[in-house]
């Protein structure tokens, strides 16, 4: 009679340890790889982690049709710097002969580089990152 009771209460609590994993993984967002991103298309708070040679930049988008978010850079694989705002423009390759930088609008593209405006789009305050070597979404 007793080893009845302890197997019953073992499985109960083994089933209460596995539905409780069920939980906490499933609301663990998940990264997607992707090629190419459209960020217009995007709904507002989502995370999108960007890798190049040197960094790995984390955007959460808080408006896709304006284009703007929140910024985080991180050089040294472990922490992240302050959040910044930014304004995206696109994929680009960059200064082209004759100072000319063509950019695919509204576009975040896997080996080439993402231009955008720290705070704003005035021009002093564009930039580019290096070429996207990886693209990660994270879904939920």
């Amino acid at each position: 009679m007793m080893m009845n009771r302890n197997i019953t209460r073992f499985a109960w609590c083994l089933l209460a340890f596995l539905l409780g994993a069920m939980v906490a993984l499933g609301s663990e967002p998940t990264k997607r790889e992707v090629s190419r991103i459209d960020f217009y298309a995007l709904t507002p708070q989502t995370k999108i982690l960007l890798h190049t040679e040197t960094q790995v930049i984390e955007l959460t988008i808080t408006d896709p049709q304006s284009g703007r978010g929140v910024i985080k850079f991180c050089r040294d694989g472990k922490q992240f710097d302050q959040s910044r705002p930014v304004v995206l423009l696109g994929a680009t390759k960059g200064q082209q002969q004759g100072a000319l930088s063509l950019v695919e609008m509204g576009v975040i593209r896997s080996g080439l580089k993402l231009e955008l405006g720290l705070s704003n789009l005035q021009a002093e305050n564009r930039v580019h990152t290096k070429p996207l070597q990886r693209i990660e979404i994270a879904t939920r």
